[in-house]
């Protein structure tokens, strides 16, 4: 097998609407591209969505589009209105379905929430020195500031995003030819803007977000003459690949234990955020956001609900841990839960990791001035912060495979997560579960398909 070249592709959306310009509001709210059948090999983390991103006001049109004005402009008067930092442009996103097109096609990966899952992952995989360089180089709307990402989208910006689901970053090359998945679709469900956007203008019922010229670019590897026919043969073969998939539920009891049911051979991490549930789809909060249990007062979701004890299990067994998480006391000390950090980084394989924006700053508003390369700042000016922003990245979660990467049997099995805190009962919050788990793709001559 002989590499000749590694070539740049780009295609254009299937379903192109009226001026190039996806959105809910709009609705043109899927986006649907089709990456051909080929005898090469996709690179699969080159797959990025390219396009331009325009955060509108009430007002705006496409040939007159108005922006916010998150820099108090005198001469326009302020207008706030943004996005989520940490989640970026994934907010967007309600659902991607990557399929095979072999034998009439075959969902490979559907995830669904993406932004809830990203809002949890990418601060524990990246530290705020990569959220204000690279990661705003490719996407405006993520820093480590919300002020930062809000004066981003004060114009039309550019992006140039990778698609992150458990296939796209867990597969290296997948086979396009016949000998293979004979070609792929990726499908993008665009989210509610009531969901995407913050603001409280008086207008902040009918302000949207838009798409605008997107686009799919990825490589692919071209081989020799010999290698180039036998993936033009139809055979049989296999591959491995990861997996994320969603569950939802709702808490509101001090002791309260979640049964779910995933249907999975090989669980490689569970993961779990929370929010209020009045906070979904309410453009006057960040429905993004990934704070501690809360309790409302009047209406308002602004009590602590300190978490007292965390149990993972399996069938009423207590697995992989044998033992309770409890954090009673740094719960309601202001202290870092450092057993429920720790164990939320392992389930991202991130464990010691400093690339991560997780800190004391973050997790319980504890202020250390520090710079960008982790040393203190000599400063006696209070206003100076040149921190992370001091909002939690709170979540619950468990490496099922720590040792040997295979993943843990819950194909017929109850996994189980008990979560005592102080809920009081009348305070409804939303769980978001994530079960990152090995499925099986096989390809033959008559199609394809998928096993978990």
């Amino acid at each position: 097998m002989t590499i000749i070249s590694q070539d740049k592709n780009e295609i254009l959306p299937l379903n192109m609407p009226a001026n190039n310009e996806f959105s809910f509001a709009k609705g043109a709210s899927l986006v649907q591209f089709l990456i051909p059948q080929s005898p090469t090999l996709l690179l699969t983390k080159t797959l990025k969505l390219n396009g331009k991103l325009r955060v509108n006001r009430s007002t705006s049109t496409f040939s007159t589009p108005v922006f916010p004005d998150n820099i108090n402009n005198k001469a326009t008067g302020a207008y706030s209105l943004r996005m989520n930092e940490r989640v970026g442009l994934n907010a967007l996103f309600d659902t991607i379905t990557i399929s095979g097109l072999g034998s009439g096609g075959q969902t490979m990966e559907s995830l669904r929430n993406v932004g809830r899952l990203l809002a949890l992952t990418k601060p524990l995989t990246h530290n705020q020195s990569q959220y204000d360089g690279e990661l705003n180089g490719k996407d405006p709307t993520l820093a480590s500031r919300s002020n930062i990402s809000a004066v981003d989208v004060n114009t039309e910006v550019f992006f140039s995003i990778p698609i992150e689901t458990g296939l796209t970053m867990g597969v290296d090359a997948l086979p396009l030819g016949r000998n293979g998945l004979q070609g792929m679709e990726l499908l993008i469900q665009l989210a509610n803007d009531q969901n995407v956007l913050i603001t409280t203008e008086a207008d902040k019922a009918s302000v949207y977000y838009s798409l605008v010229d997107l686009s799919l670019c990825y490589d692919t590897l071209s081989f020799d003459v010999s290698t180039t026919a036998e993936m033009e043969m139809p055979k049989s073969g296999e591959l491995e690949y990861n997996s994320w998939a969603h569950q939802y539920q709702v808490i509101n009891a001090s002791d309260t234990q979640l049964n779910l049911n995933f249907g999975t051979s090989k669980t490689l991490s569970v993961i779990s955020s929370t929010i209020p549930t009045t906070h979904i789809n309410n453009v006057s909060v960040d429905g993004f956001s990934t704070n501690n249990l809360l309790n409302q007062n009047a209406g308002v979701y602004n009590v602590a609900a300190p978490l007292r004890k965390v149990v993972f299990g399996k069938d009423g067994m207590r697995l992989p841990l044998d033992y309770e998480l409890d954090c009673a006391e740094q719960s309601t000390e202001n202290r870092p839960r450092v057993e429920i950090i720790d164990e939320l980084k392992g389930s991202m394989d991130v464990a010691g990791s400093s690339m991560s924006l997780v800190s004391v700053n973050t997790e319980n508003q504890l202020q250390t001035k520090v710079n960008l390369n982790g040393n203190e700042v000599a400063s006696l000016d209070d206003t100076i912060n040149v921190q992370a922003e001091n909002k939690p990245v709170f979540g619950l979660g468990i490496s099922e495979d720590s040792l040997t990467k295979v993943g843990r049997d819950f194909s017929t099995s109850t996994f189980t997560l008990r979560i005592e805190s102080g809920l009081n009962g009348n305070s409804p919050n939303s769980m978001n579960v994530f079960t990152l788990s090995k499925n099986k793709l096989v390809y033959t001559p008559q199609g394809i398909s998928v096993s978990s």
